[in-house]
C-alpha cells in the first residue's frame, strides 16, 4: 500500500522527554515536532508524528544518551545500587527499571570458540547443578546448560558444527558421552585442576595406609633436627601444648590400638565388611581404611596448637633456664611481645615444662632448652601436598 502524506497547516506535536542532568540540575526537553496525514483512505492510522531518530527513540520517554548512560552503569552495578547512585546523579529511576533495561540489551555477538572447557556449576549445592561452557582462549563464559545431561551438552555441540576442536572437561562420564556425540572430531582432554586435584586424592589414599612409613621418616627428620639443635622441643612438645593430659591421649590410643587389632582378627576369620562394621559400631569406611592400612595408623598431631604460643616458645625456655619459672611474669612478658592467647596456656605449658625438664640431667637440661622447634608427623594430605610441590 502506497502512502502519500501532507503536512497539517500550522500543525505540530509536543513532546516532553527526560535527558541527562545539566550541572546536578534535573532536566527535560520540550520537542516540537511536525504532524502529518496521510492521504491513503485505505490506510489504518491517518495520523503520523515526525521522528527524531537521533535524539529519542519511538514512543521513549528519556533521549538516546540518557538511555545509555542507564544502560551503561546498570550493567556495572546492578539494579537497586544503580538506583541509588542515579538518585546521587539527579536520575529518576527505580531498580527494577534497569534490571528491565538489562534484560532488554541484546547478547554481544561473540566468535565462534575454538577451545571449550566444560564443567558444572551448582544452581543450589548438593541439589541442582547445570553445566557452564567457556571459550579458554578468551577466558569468558561462553553459556549456561540447564543440566548435566549428555544429550543437553552434545546438542549444544551440534549448534556449533566444525567451530570446536579441543574440548577440555573434568572425569564424569555424562561429558565425555555429550562430546563423542555431538563433536566426534574434537579431542578431549582433562583439565589440569582435575588432573591435580585426581593425583593428590589418589596420593593421599596411598600415604593413608603406610602411616607407619610416615612416622619413621618424620622420625629420621627429628633426630636430624636435634643433632642440629633446630627444635623447639624434642618429639613430645605437641603434647606439652595440647590442652590433653598425656593419660588421656594414651588411652584414647589404646582403644583405638584394641579395636584395630580385633578388626584384623575378624577379617582373619572371614568376616565380611558390613559384619565387621555392624559387630565393631564402625562405619565400612573406617574398616576399610584398616584393612588396607600396613600397620596401625596413627594419628597426625596437629601442628598449630597452644593459641599461637609456639612463636614464644624459645623466649619462655630461655627465661625458664635463667631461674624464672613465674608464670604471671613469663605471661606478661610474652604478652608484651604479641602474644594474644590466654594466661591458663601459659600455665599449662609452664607446669609441664617443670615436669619434663625436671627428669632431666643437667646436660640434657640445658641442651633441651636450646632448642627451637621440632617437625611434627605429618598428615598424608600435608604430605601428599609436599610431594606434589616438588
Amino acid at each position: 500500500m502506497r502512502r502519500t502524506f501532507r503536512q497539517f497547516a500550522q500543525s505540530h506535536y509536543t513532546r516532553n522527554v527526560a535527558d541527562l542532568p545539566w550541572h546536578g540540575v534535573t532536566a527535560r526537553l520540550e520537542l516540537h515536532t511536525r504532524k502529518f496525514r496521510c492521504r491513503n483512505e485505505l490506510c489504518p492510522q491517518k495520523v503520523f508524528c515526525e521522528r527524531l531518530p537521533k535524539v529519542v527513540a519511538a514512543f521513549a520517554r528519556q533521549t538516546l544518551r540518557l538511555d545509555a548512560a542507564l544502560t551503561l552503569i546498570a550493567f556495572a552495578l546492578g539494579g537497586e545500587a544503580v538506583a541509588r547512585t542515579a538518585q546521587g546523579l539527579k536520575l529518576s529511576v527505580s531498580g527494577d527499571t534497569l534490571l528491565r533495561r538489562i534484560r532488554r540489551a541484546p547478547l554481544p555477538s561473540l566468535p565462534m570458540p575454538r577451545v571449550v572447557g566444560v564443567d558444572d556449576w551448582a544452581k543450589r549445592k548438593g541439589t541442582s547443578y547445570g553445566t557452564i561452557l567457556v571459550d579458554l582462549e578468551r577466558r569468558r563464559p561462553i553459556d549456561l546448560l540447564p543440566d548435566r545431561e549428555a544429550a543437553t551438552l552434545a546438542a549444544w555441540l551440534r549448534s556449533h558444527p566444525g567451530s570446536i576442536e579441543v574440548i577440555s572437561r573434568d572425569r564424569a562420564g555424562a561429558y565425555a558421552d555429550g562430546a563423542r556425540q555431538g563433536a566426534l572430531r574434537a579431542i578431549q582432554v582433562a583439565d589440569r585442576w582435575h588432573l591435580l586435584k585426581n593425583m593428590s586424592e589418589a596420593v593421599e589414599r596411598s600415604l593413608q595406609s603406610r602411616h607407619p612409613a610416615l612416622s619413621r621418616a618424620a622420625e629420621v627428620i627429628r633426630k636430624a633436627q636435634l643433632t642440629a639443635s633446630t627444635a623447639v622441643i624434642e618429639a613430645g612438645a605437641t603434647t606439652m601444648l595440647s590442652s590433653r593430659e598425656d593419660h588421656r591421649i594414651s588411652a584414647n590410643r589404646e582403644r583405638r590400638l584394641a579395636r584395630y587389632n580385633e578388626v584384623r582378627r575378624l577379617h582373619e576369620r572371614g568376616v565380611s565388611v558390613v559384619g565387621i562394621a555392624e559387630t565393631l559400631k564402625l562405619s565400612p569406611m573406617t574398616v576399610y581404611r584398616y584393612l588396607r592400612s600396613e600397620g596401625f595408623p596413627e594419628r597426625a598431631r596437629c601442628a598449630r596448637r597452644g593459641g599461637g604460643l609456639e612463636p614464644h616458645l624459645a623466649y619462655i625456655h630461655q627465661r625458664f633456664a635463667a631461674g624464672c619459672d613465674n608464670v604471671a611474669q613469663l605471661w606478661r612478658e610474652v604478652a608484651a611481645q604479641g602474644y594474644k592467647g590466654k594466661p591458663v596456656m601459659v600455665v599449662r605449658y609452664v607446669r609441664k615444662l617443670r615436669v619434663r625438664v625436671g627428669a632431666l640431667s643437667e646436660a640434657d637440661r640445658q641442651k633441651q632448652l636450646r632448642l627451637k622447634d621440632s617437625f611434627i608427623t605429618p598428615s598424608p594430605k600435608r604430605a601428599a601436598c609436599w610431594l606434589l610441590l616438588e
